[in-house]
């Protein structure tokens, strides 16, 4: 294969690379450690599938089609028909295979031993495929490509060299990559997602709705009021969330092991409940757990195994659940393309700021380290944004 093939347009996924030990694809597929030294893919077997991925009999677990279209799993795409396909087997091997023989054919060519090379000949060969192609992202796959081909060798990869840091440095300042930031999850949205949950067809409180519908909405929700991280709400177990109610109806919930938890102390974060029942995380919550079952006592956003029943010891994973939520919303009528996993934060710090929270108490309850972070949450609506301007203008006045 030629040096010069160019890359499946697959493998590129909205600028998010790593150059450590994963490689993500497509916003859907992550590989981690299923990379194998004859440089074929397979899906590690070990490996959990969310059986809310798959097809199924059970028709509580599809949303209604208005196009006359086959129904839907809820979380999946209409064109998937399973997370690891033959067919995706097939073209992540096929992917891999153009992006590491990139640097298979670079070393043939100079005369360069393949698993031997120093920082100075990759930075060569990563610079070259820069210049020719341009593509930031293709030179950070290939270094990813060679570093595991090394690791699982148990080889010293030369992508580790501190010259090699710096050339990405150089990389990203001559190509920098532009991201629109992800739309927040607004309290008109969060409401559909609560009266969607709650229409008749669900039963009283949502208890025949899907496993998937609820652990989606009641995730978005504890994100939007606490602030928390994806990573931090998928985490929760039942016994970390505690209803108490006094002096008024609130949830405690602690969080452990999260991103700034340097010394695992945890984070206790509180929901209020709200006098709208219908809108309420409290209630909400309250339901979920009658909906899990009184003896339920593992994960709060859990995979769904094939008779839609909660798996207590294993939680989704972040593409099934980045795909439910986009589902869900194309549901509601919003672009899904516009939100993300940190909208329901983005979303909550953006309320928040809207009714008078200060950037000391938006970094306490968003879990902050830095001071600069609640501003980047914060997305300043339009009547905020009117009002910021009608106070230079009268300090101007003056």
């Amino acid at each position: 294969m030629e040096a010069s093939t160019p890359m499946d347009d697959s493998i590129y996924m909205d600028s998010f690379f790593r150059t450590d030990e994963s490689i993500y694809m497509d916003s859907s597929v992550r590989i981690v450690e299923s990379i194998y030294v004859d440089s074929s893919i397979r899906m590690n077997p070990s490996m959990d599938v969310d059986a809310s991925t798959l097809p199924s009999n059970n028709t509580s677990m599809y949303v209604d089609s208005d196009s006359g279209e086959p129904p839907q799993i809820e979380g999946m795409d209409a064109s998937s028909v399973g997370f690891a396909t033959v067919n995706d087997r097939f073209k992540l091997r096929l992917s891999y295979n153009r992006v590491y023989e990139i640097w298979a054919a670079f070393c043939q060519e100079n005369g360069i031993p393949e698993f031997g090379a120093d920082h100075k000949q990759l930075a060569a060969c990563l610079s070259l495929v820069m210049l020719r192609d341009g593509s930031y992202s293709k030179v950070v796959m290939l270094s990813s490509a060679i570093a595991h081909e090394y690791r699982v060798r148990m080889l010293p990869s030369p992508t580790v060299h501190e010259t090699i840091s710096l050339l990405f440095r150089g990389f990203r300042n001559e190509h920098p990559q532009m991201r629109a930031p992800k739309s927040p999850i607004t309290e008109d949205i969060l409401s559909k997602m609560y009266f969607h949950l709650y229409r008749p067809v669900n039963g009283r409180d949502g208890l025949r709705a899907s496993l998937v519908l609820w652990r989606t909405i009641w995730r978005v929700s504890m994100e939007y009021h606490t602030l928390g991280r994806f990573s931090d709400i998928v985490k929760l177990q039942r016994k970390d969330v505690i209803y108490k109610s006094s002096p008024s109806p609130h949830l405690q919930i602690l969080f452990q092991g999260g991103k700034n938890d340097q010394y695992s102390e945890g984070s206790e974060r509180i929901v209020a409940s709200n006098i709208n029942e219908e809108i309420c995380p409290v209630k909400l919550t309250l339901n979920y757990f009658q909906f899990l079952g009184p003896s339920y006592s593992g994960c709060l956003v859990p995979l769904c195994t094939a008779k839609n029943v909660p798996n207590p010891v294993k939680p989704v994973p972040y593409s099934s659940a980045l795909s439910d939520l986009k589902k869900l919303l194309q549901s509601l009528g919003c672009d899904p393309k516009l939100y993300g996993e940190h909208s329901g934060k983005r979303g909550g710090a953006t309320a928040a700021a809207a009714h008078g929270a200060t950037e000391s108490q938006l970094k306490r309850l968003g879990g902050w380290r830095s001071d600069v972070m609640p501003s980047k949450y914060v997305d300043l609506s339009l009547s905020s944004r009117i009002s910021m301007s009608q106070l230079l203008q009268n300090k101007n006045s003056q």
